[in-house]
């Protein structure tokens, strides 16, 4: 009996110390940053401890003003692994009597404190514990102060700076509230576990920021199937993910424009111009060759806030009050978070959805309406790339969908629907776009094709000459500029910004409809930079458009390589260019190893043959492909 007790005692243990390495197995603790640049860290401060005029507080202020201590401009940066906190400071002290003061003492310099930072696992609340004071003169040199002046800053200054606290609360609740909704539903709870044992870890104070780890504890929750990714979404799932994108692509907008009003360095501009183009080319593409998963916004957000966050912390974290301060906050908190769980692997299932997204604006105090996918003009847009349409137009106005008719019938309407125009007062909202006359001009005519490509060369000779003389490119590449843009138009169109579709004249789409008229502007790539209605109707405003694109893949990609502008020819800077414009700003690399190889794509051999026919005179060629239409 003694035995079989003892074995049955065993068995439990056993058992027991099995479940445990499981449980143990199953989770692990991780650790989330919060990060809190000096200049939103100071904004906090201010916003609690220095509410008087110009960033001051009175700390002491008795006897009609005869004894007087004023702590102004707070200043924090780091110095020997503690806070430097150095704040303007202002002494007064003298023997007030019958209202007057007597022998008045007074010094002005800087208190500066070194300082250990605290933070509290039961309230979130970070705190600084002095470990060392100097006093420096105006001219920041060390000095000594009498004995009773620093009597007075040792019990009454230092005691009201140790006293300042910074409530971390609202964005870590701010950043459980992202975080929850993006795990499946399934596994929810073991979510809502995770969260509830988020804890404050080490905090390290950097160079730059003072750094929270914010740890929990995770379990296994999701297990990953690796072919789940190479099914093709359903039509609902794929609806889904189009929409998803559309609001990340706003949000994204939203980020870079606000980021483009500083004064960044040329090297960042590009990075911003190179995220924005990058991302609507992956998807364009993913969406065309049906590869787009379920997770695609959420690896490109992680993909965009790794080249973001740098250029983001450095330019906008002087918020102006502690709402913006703990927004922006939460916010760089919620975007850090992401990328450690897209390190720990795809084990978590997460996936940004629009709530989470809406709740990415309302930490910045932004309009969620910011993220609707619309397609008007964005000026900053415009000023990033530079690019700027020659000619202007109502973005607010389209022509109606029911616009593209019968040629042959759209003579006869064009009288009736001008009266109508005017009655309506409709001829002024459409008097910037072309008129239905000026756009029959453009339809291929059924005989002297030859003409109507001559008249097209003419057009984007025109636009190519007014394009380069603002492009501030070398004048020895502005003949093969020409002959790029006529070669791209005759690849990309076959010089065509109209179609005869069952017998209605349309602009021209694409085989996947996103690119649009003579030049094939993609309509998704260049949303806010070009107007869309524009593109599609007018082909002057298409030629520029797609001449002004050209320019800048050869002055900000191919011609910033030195090697490049000084040993390529005319010729192989005009393939480079051509596959920029074609495949986006990720092309460029990758064209100069087709290059190293001589293993093309297609769309390069076919390019290359038509800058060819361009450049030794054979125009003439292009009526092979507008012959039948």
């Amino acid at each position: 009996m003694k035995r079989l007790l003892l074995v049955s005692t065993w068995v439990l243990v056993f058992l027991s110390v099995l479940i445990l390495s499981r449980n143990m197995q199953a989770s692990q603790s991780v650790s989330l940053p919060l990060t809190l640049d000096y200049g939103v860290l100071r904004t906090l401060v201010v916003e609690q401890a220095f509410t008087d005029p110009g960033e001051s507080v009175t700390v002491v202020n008795s006897g009609n003003g005869c004894i007087k201590l004023t702590l102004s401009e707070p200043q924090i940066s780091e110095q020997g692994g503690l806070l430097r906190n150095e704040m303007k400071l202002f002494i007064s002290v003298g023997t007030p009597l019958g209202g007057r003061c007597y022998a008045p003492l007074e010094w002005s310099g800087y208190l500066v404190l070194y300082q250990q930072p605290r933070i509290s696992r039961d309230n979130w609340l970070l705190s600084f514990s002095t470990r060392g004071a100097e006093l420096l003169a105006n001219n920041r040199q060390p000095i000594t102060i009498a004995n009773i002046l620093w009597q007075l800053v040792e019990s009454k200054a230092l005691s009201y700076v140790e006293d300042i606290f910074v409530d971390l609360l609202p964005p870590v609740k701010e950043l459980k509230q992202f975080l929850l909704p993006l795990f499946p539903e399934e596994t929810r709870n073991q979510a809502e576990r995770m969260l509830t044992s988020m804890r404050p870890g080490k905090l390290t104070v950097d160079s730059d920021s003072l750094k929270l780890s914010i740890l929990a504890d995770v379990e296994t929750i999701y297990e990953h199937d690796d072919n789940q990714n190479l099914e093709p979404l359903t039509e609902g799932e794929l609806e889904r993910v189009v929409s998803i994108w559309e609001n990340w692509d706003g949000l994204l907008i939203y980020l870079i424009t606000i980021i483009s009003k500083e004064s960044l360095k040329d090297t960042e501009q590009q990075i911003l111009r190179n995220l924005l183009l990058e991302t609507r080319y992956q998807f364009v593409y993913a969406l065309s060759d049906k590869t787009i998963s379920k997770d695609f916004v959420r690896k490109q957000f992680v993909y965009c806030w790794r080249q973001l966050a740098p250029i983001f912390r450095a330019y906008l974290f002087n918020e102006t009050d502690s709402a913006h301060a703990l927004g922006y906050l939460a916010f760089v908190s919620a975007a850090d978070s992401l990328l450690v769980f897209d390190q720990l692997g795809p084990t978590f299932g997460i996936e940004i959805s629009r709530s989470g997204l809406i709740r990415l604006v309302n930490m910045l105090q932004a309009d969620p309406e910011l993220l609707k996918y619309r397609s008007h003009i964005r000026p900053e847009l415009q000023d990033l790339f530079q690019i700027t349409p020659e000619r202007k137009y109502d973005e607010q106005k389209s022509l109606p969908e029911k616009e593209p008719v019968n040629g042959a019938t759209l003579k006869k309407q064009l009288p009736i629907l001008a009266r109508i125009y005017r009655i309506f007062g409709l001829h002024q909202a459409y008097a910037e776009l072309p008129t239905f006359k000026e756009i029959l001009q453009w339809k291929v005519p059924e005989t002297d094709v030859a003409a109507y490509v001559g008249r097209v060369n003419q057009l984007l000779s025109k636009s190519s000459i007014m394009v380069w003389d603002n492009a501030s490119l070398p004048e020895q590449r502005a003949s093969m500029f020409h002959n790029l843009i006529t070669a791209m138009a005759w690849q990309e169109s076959c010089f065509r910004q109209f179609v005869v579709k069952k017998k209605r004249l349309t602009y021209l789409l694409s085989y996947n409809q996103s690119s649009v008229g003579l030049m094939q502007i993609n309509e998704r790539v260049w949303r806010g930079i070009f107007n869309r209605e524009s593109l599609r109707w007018d082909i002057n405003y298409n030629a520029d458009a797609g001449c002004q694109i050209t320019a800048l893949y050869m002055r900000k990609y191919a011609l910033r390589d030195r090697q490049v502008a000084s040993d390529f020819s005319d010729d192989t800077l005009a393939r480079l260019v051509y596959a920029m414009y074609n495949g986006g700003p990720s092309q460029y690399k990758k064209f100069l190893e087709r290059l190293e190889t001589g293993t093309y794509y297609d769309s390069d051999n076919l390019f290359w043959q038509k800058y060819q026919w361009v450049t030794t005179g054979n125009l003439d060629k292009a009526t092979m492909c507008l012959s039948g239409i």
